[in-house]
């Protein structure tokens, strides 16, 4: 291979790797979270582990199949018809055992609690998918929100940096009292301080993400600067709050356990029932001591126990069980008024975010304003530097409040979904194609 090829095949691997390090989307910070995150994959793993109780509820349905084998050995005197004496000799024998569960009720509920085990493990393991993906929205929003912070607090620190030198400058001249060159100084000192704050608090959420996708977050892509939030759809939140109740994953948990806990109640009652097992031995044994030395046998047949009294443990049981499932269905009443409650605090958080993203649009085009007037009243002597420091600072909150009322208002448009059980990975790809490239 040419030089110029190597060099140019390098050039095109360090341009891959440096764009895939510095153009991260919420989309590829989500798929890398699919593989480093540490409760997906616990999720992942409970998953197949719930899907074991169905295989485990099955197997009493099915035959059990035991061997036995023994072999000793025996040393004794005694004479045979030869008159020989005998002192040792080795006993064997084996049997093979065969038993069909014919009836047992329990068996039976056992069978179909599995099953129910098994779509809890499936709802719980979608509910993990849709927790991350809050999570990782939620992270990648933080640090968005951070980044913006740090730059209105840099821009206050830096417009406090020169309204100081003005003040001192004028200071010097006379224009000025003292007084004005305390308060610039105190109010870059504050500047400062927030933005030492604000960049612990950006490592701190950058960290967060790593911690989910165990890849560096110092890139990512911010929101376009002219962003729509859009209301939720469809509008009316009695349409939320019903599909909250209906789909929301933990209500559909509460749901299947409290079929469970009724299973539970079953299969504790099943027990005072009879049983019937169809039996089917094989055995052998050998016994040199007598005149036939091996016997052959097979046994076919029913068995059929029935409980008598076991010490008021069934009774107990039961108690216990029937307590259990009562318990179970006040976790499902709250559950539903709890995915009620996520629901309209989500709804309002979109409609009332939405409104307050604008007012606060209109208000800092008014700051914007305000900062340039009290400028120009400073220089010509109609304004104090009091009031030119005011007027910043009020810029930077503003700037703050709305770079936090944009996150919040997307952030809640995806817990909106999440409450109904609606949230996919669509909604991310969506919430991707308003970032700046």
């Amino acid at each position: 291979m040419k030089t110029g090829n190597i060099v140019l095949s390098v050039t095109i691997l360090l341009g891959a790797v440096v764009a895939q390090a510095s153009d991260c989307d919420l989309l590829q910070t989500y798929r890398q979270a699919l593989i480093h995150d540490a409760h997906y994959s616990a999720a992942k793993a409970q998953l197949r582990a719930g899907y074991e109780r169905s295989t485990q509820g099955r197997a009493g349905l099915l035959p059990r199949v035991s061997l036995d084998a023994q072999t000793h050995w025996m040393e004794s005197d005694y004479q045979d018809s030869n008159g020989n004496t005998q002192h040792r000799r080795q006993n064997r024998s084996y049997g093979i055992q065969l038993i069909q569960p014919v009836f047992r009720w329990q068996n039976w509920i056992q069978f179909q609690q599995g099953e129910l085990q098994r779509a809890q493990a499936q709802i719980e393991f979608e509910r993990a998918i849709q927790d991350l993906l809050l999570r990782v929205v939620q992270a990648y929003f933080n640090i968005l929100n951070a980044t913006d912070v740090l730059e209105s607090v840099r821009d206050l620190r830096t417009a406090d940096a020169i309204q100081l030198a003005s003040a001192k400058k004028m200071f010097e001249i006379g224009n000025v009292s003292i007084i004005d060159v305390h308060e610039a100084q105190a109010s870059f000192d504050r500047s400062m301080a927030q933005f030492i704050k604000a960049r612990s608090d950006l490592d701190l959420a950058q960290f967060t993400l790593v911690r989910i996708t165990g890849q560096d977050a110092s890139a990512l892509k911010g929101l376009h600067d002219s962003v729509v939030l859009s209301p939720p759809q469809p509008f009316e939140l009695a349409t939320w709050i019903a599909a909250a109740q209906r789909n929301n994953f933990d209500v559909q948990v509460q749901e299947l356990l409290l079929e469970i806990a009724g299973n539970e109640v079953r299969i504790r009652k099943a027990e005072h029932l009879p049983t019937v097992d169809l039996v089917i031995t094989q055995s052998m044994q050998q016994n040199p001591n007598t005149n036939t030395n091996r016997t052959d046998s097979s046994n076919i047949g029913l068995r059929m126990n029935i409980p008598l009294y076991s010490g008021g443990r069934v009774d107990s049981t039961t108690r216990q069980a029937l307590a259990m499932q009562e318990q179970t269905e006040f976790e499902l009443d709250d559950a539903r008024r709890a995915a009620t409650l996520a629901a309209r605090q989500a709804w309002s958080g979109v409609v009332d975010g939405m409104a307050q993203v604008k007012a606060l649009e209109a208000a800092k085009s008014s700051a914007h304003s305000a900062l340039a007037s009290n400028h120009i009243g400073y220089k010509i002597g109609m304004r104090v530097g009091i009031d030119v420091l005011e007027a910043q600072g009020k810029l930077s909150d503003i700037v703050q409040q709305l770079s936090r009322a944009r996150y919040d208002t997307l952030l809640a448009q995806l817990q909106l979904k999440a409450a109904a059980g609606a949230l996919s990975e669509a909604d991310i790809i969506e919430v991707n194609a308003l970032l700046s490239g």
